[in-house]
């Protein structure tokens, strides 16, 4: 059975850690678990609700430390990741983990796979969506803990795109990848997301795009043509 560790920032995630949490216990049987919830500096009962949550599940972890953004937090959780780990996730504190993920996605990992990458299911307060997705959604992927060695963690220089960075880096190191076209992350949408603030959205793309570029130029690999599928572009 392999050992998967989840790291999970949370920053005032009060109303949904609980769910994302029992998402992936309920997955326990499929591998030995282990969630590092990262409380980033949360104002809300964040830390109350998933300290509570560890009392019971000794699979979650808690660690705390002051608000320094995503990407520092997820990089705070990579550094205590314990060396027997055989594969690492992610998951946000506002998304769920799919029914059946783990079972399905690891036994990818039996064959000579680098990296599980599936695809991103949407859903609100309304319902889910129909469509699915691959992009640069986190959760969608599994990765060797050896592979994510190599990336080096995520560029705190960014508070938004922090994800889209660290897919291209993967990619440029030409993991052996496992595509799947199963739902591996639901995506939720709520008023707070902070994709919401699309100004700010372009002008992090740009520098995460202009970064990539320039190591194009020092001959990094090219991303593998057609990876990605936007929402509603058929197989």
């Amino acid at each position: 059975m392999f050992k998967v560790t989840i790291i999970m920032p949370a920053f005032n995630a009060s109303l949904h850690v609980a769910d994302a949490l029992a998402s992936l216990l309920v997955q326990r049987e499929a591998a030995k678990l282990e969630v590092l919830v990262v409380d980033d500096g949360s104002t809300d009962d964040t830390l109350r609700i998933v300290a509570a949550i560890s009392q019971s599940a000794p699979e979650v972890r808690l660690l705390a430390g002051p608000h320094r953004g995503v990407s520092a937090a997820r990089n705070a959780a990579i550094g205590t990741v314990a060396p027997d780990t055989d594969i690492v996730t992610f998951l946000d504190a506002d998304d769920l983990s799919p029914p059946g993920r783990f079972a399905r996605d690891l036994a990818a990992f039996r064959d000579d796979v680098d990296v599980r990458w599936g695809m991103t299911r949407r859903f609100n307060s309304r319902g889910a969506s129909d469509e699915l997705e691959r992009g640069s959604q986190l959760g969608a992927i599994m990765l060797r803990m050896d592979t994510l060695g190599r990336l080096g963690g995520f560029d705190e220089r960014y508070a938004l795109a922090e994800d889209v960075d660290f897919v291209l880096r993967m990619l440029e190191t030409r993991p052996r990848l496992s595509l799947s076209d199963e739902a591996a992350v639901l995506y939720r949408v709520h008023d707070s997301n902070t994709s919401r603030d699309m100004d700010l959205v372009r002008r992090t793309l740009t520098s995460v795009y202009l970064a990539a570029a320039r190591r194009r130029m020092q001959g990094a690999a090219a991303v593998p043509a057609g990876i990605f599928r936007p929402l509603g572009k058929p197989p």
